[in-house]
Order: structure tokens, then C-alpha cells, then sequence
């Protein structure tokens, strides 16, 4: 693995960033992971700083005694307080979230799928910031009433969401999703999780024919949580065997810490793929068949043979690298989009 500093001032890292945007725009079928590093420069507030979102639930709880970590575990809904903390925590992270914009590692993700680069993205990030910039993510059936496995298209989802997207809800009943809307985060703030409408419809018709009425479920944030599966992760491993058999040639990692057992396995299964073709493919000449590592802070010892270059730097800063020096390369790909 190269370590490379992205504004580091010498000519032998300069060329070296260049070889490493080569890569990227000889590429044809790219797969990006990323996590919360993408999303920093939008200005979500952070959990744990003095006015951040941890304190300012700490203030509408004052007697509780809770861990950051514990509001993100999947044992807190064995204890209403712990349930309604997490409602209200929910609550005033989407409405944050609602107010940014996404960032130019965003909008690179969107600029990969319209030059038909991007094989797929996958995001540990719950934020939905990618379909703000036109990327289909694996969240967008929201919008139907039906129970929700089942119901991706992998040939139209062009980001798939690991750990859930916070602008959807689910019922913990039916399992029925629908978009979280500004009801349902009235209730949240106040620790009280809304009804299920599709339990309460099902439950009406019942009564209607005198029968014996269904619990109603209630809906919750459509995140995942620590030691809880994701209810579309059947389908997720299905989208990733379809990637790594259209045998991508380019990896790139941005914005995260490498710490989830989950997106560790399914870096280090795309990366074996990437290099094992590369070495079979007469294209390897070009520069491509790369992982690329982009972080503020570097992998750990593990990665030093799963990653050829690690960026050290902003997400933003690179990527706006790499969109310069692709113009300089290839200006014909540009020319051909204005005249679209």
C-alpha cells in the first residue's frame, strides 16, 4: 500500500495523485463504499460535542444516564426509557439532516453513475444525502405500504444503504415501510413512537366483519442497529455477488473507519476480485484494477495488502482533485455531456 498526503507540496506526490486519478478515470465499472467522512463537510451536527445532538436529548431527559453507543443498540427498545430517548434522538438528527446539502463526494458519486463508471454504491451512512443527488438507494419503496423485503430492484438501485436510511420508517409488526414525515417526528420528539397505518387498516377490516381485532404495531426510524440483521439483507448479498461477477475494476473506500465486521468482509471480497482480475486482464496496462483508500486518518496494519494507495486527506479536496485531472485527460468526456 502507497501512502500518499493529497497536499503534500513535493513533484513525486503530485505524480503519484495524478497516477491515482488515472486509475479512477480509466475505470469502467467503479464500486465506492463510504461512511460518516463523506458527509462531515455538510454540517450535520456532531453526537457529543457541548451543543451537539447527544446534549441536547441529555437536556429533555436530565435523570437518565445513557451511553452514546447505547442509543444506536438494538437492546434499547427492552426498556421505554431507553425506546423514548431513542425516538426523540432520531427525531432531531433527521431534522438536521433535513437541512443540509450533500457534498462534493456526493455529487462525485452522481457524476460516476451519469459518465455510466459507477457499478453500485454502498453507504454505511443513514443520512440519504446520495438521494439528494439523483443516486436510486435501496430505500426508495419507501413510498408503497407493502412489507418491504423483496421489493428492491437491483438493477435500479445505485446505492445500496448498509445500515438503513433515517428518512424512512418501518412497522415493528408487518414490517410495512413509508417515508417519515413531519407527524411522525412530532411523535418521535416526544418519545412516542406513531401507530401502524397499514396495522390499522388490516385491524379496521377486521372489526368491520366482526372479527377479532390485530395488534397494531408501531413504526420506528428504518435504521439498523447494533446486533440487529438488516430486514433487506438478503437481498443486499444478492446485489453484491451480481457486482463482484460483473468483475468491477476499480475500488474506492472514503470516509471510514474500517471497524464494522460487515464492510470489512465486503471491502476485502471486492478488493480480492479487483486485483484478481486485473492481473488476468489486458487492461491492467491502463492503470486500472485499484483499491483506493481516502480517510483523514490511516487503515490499520490488516489493510496493507487489500489497499494500493491510501489518500490521506478530506473526501471533498479528492475527489475535486480527481474531477480536475480527469478534465485535463479526457476532455472529450466532458464536451460530450454539455452537448447533451
Amino acid at each position: 500500500m502507497q501512502s500518499l498526503i493529497l497536499d503534500g507540496g513535493d513533484a513525486s506526490t503530485r505524480r503519484n495523485l495524478t497516477t491515482v486519478s488515472r486509475s479512477v478515470v480509466n475505470s469502467r465499472k467503479i464500486v465506492v463504499v463510504t461512511g460518516a467522512g463523506i458527509s462531515c463537510s455538510c454540517g450535520i451536527p456532531d453526537f457529543r460535542s457541548s451543543d451537539g445532538l447527544y446534549n441536547l436529548v441529555k437536556q429533555q431527559y436530565p435523570n437518565v444516564v445513557m451511553k452514546g453507543r447505547d442509543l444506536f443498540d438494538a437492546s434499547l427498545f427492552r426498556d421505554p426509557t431507553s425506546t423514548a430517548i431513542f425516538y426523540t434522538f432520531i427525531s432531531k438528527l433527521k431534522q438536521s439532516i433535513d437541512k443540509v446539502q450533500p457534498s462534493e463526494t456526493h455529487k462525485f458519486l452522481y457524476t460516476l453513475e451519469k459518465h455510466k463508471r459507477l457499478l453500485r454504491s454502498y453507504t454505511q451512512n443513514i443520512d440519504g444525502l446520495e438521494g439528494k443527488v439523483g443516486l436510486v438507494s435501496s430505500s426508495a419503496g419507501a413510498s408503497n405500504t407493502s412489507k418491504g423485503k423483496g421489493k428492491v430492484n437491483p438493477k435500479v438501485m445505485r446505492n445500496v444503504q448498509l445500515h438503513g436510511d433515517i428518512h424512512a420508517v418501518r412497522c415493528m409488526s408487518c414490517s410495512a415501510e413509508f417515508p417519515c414525515t413531519s407527524e411522525h417526528l412530532s411523535l418521535f420528539n416526544g418519545g412516542t413512537p406513531p401507530d401502524c397505518p397499514e396495522c390499522l387498516k388490516r385491524c379496521a377490516a377486521r372489526i368491520a366483519r366482526s372479527a377479532r381485532p390485530l395488534k397494531v404495531g408501531s413504526l420506528r426510524p428504518a435504521i439498523v442497529l447494533y446486533d440487529e440483521p438488516h430486514p433487506l439483507g438478503d437481498v443486499i448479498g444478492t446485489i453484491e455477488s451480481i457486482d463482484l461477477a460483473r468483475r468491477p475494476d476499480c475500488l474506492i473506500v472514503m470516509g471510514t473507519s474500517l471497524k464494522v465486521h460487515g464492510l470489512k468482509k465486503l471491502v476485502k471480497e471486492f478488493a480480492r476480485t479487483i486485483h484478481t482480475s486485473a492481473a488476468l486482464s489486458s487492461n491492467a496496462k491502463k492503470g486500472t484494477g485499484k483499491v483506493i483508500f481516502v480517510n483523514r486518518t490511516p487503515p490499520s496494519a490488516e489493510w496493507g495488502s487489500v489497499f494500493d494507495y491510501y489518500v490521506s486527506g478530506e473526501t471533498d479536496a479528492w475527489v475535486m482533485r480527481v474531477l480536475k485531472d480527469w478534465k485535463s485527460m479526457r476532455p472529450q468526456d466532458w464536451e460530450t455531456q454539455q452537448t447533451l
